[in-house]
């Protein structure tokens, strides 16, 4: 019955009949409002964010869905986050902290293979519940990205 589309109306009556009449829902709930529908992709994928907003704007509700690879980028985010700080830091004239961050994009843009390499042997130790191995591997990987 949920898999396909019902009515409210339907549903409270099927209830009402499990339960031998136990209420009574003269007055059946309507739900009345409008729906927005915004789409897009960023850096993590396509999404689709649904606004319902009820008739008499008393409540609103939202969700949103996101479509293929959901797992964000990390190395790709986390450069971004650092380059946005160098150009900060740039910009307020503070050259000591840009170029320890440039250093630090650099560092993490010529390790990325190795860096990729130790994540998917940390992955490994931990779906095979080897934390010993995947405590050491976890901070050769804080190593190479500082």
């Amino acid at each position: 019955m949920l898999r396909r589309r019902f009515n409210f109306n339907d549903l409270f009556s099927e209830f009402d009949s499990l339960f031998d009449g136990f209420g009574s829902y003269s007055n059946p709930m309507v739900v009345r409002g409008k729906k927005d529908v915004d789409s897009g992709e960023d850096e993590n994928g396509a999404w689709t964010k649904e606004t319902f907003t009820s008739e008499d704007g008393t409540y609103q509700v939202t969700s949103i869905y996101r479509y293929g690879d959901t797992t964000p980028k990390k190395d790709s985010s986390e450069i971004s986050v650092l380059k946005d700080k160098m150009n900060k830091a740039v910009e307020s004239q503070d050259y000591e902290t840009a170029a320890q961050l440039r250093d630090r994009i650099n560092s993490i843009e010529s390790n990325k293979e190795k860096i990729q390499e130790l994540q998917s042997q940390l992955d490994d130790a931990v779906s095979k519940q080897d934390f010993e191995k995947a405590i050491k591997l976890r901070d050769k990987i804080k190593k190479y990205n500082s």
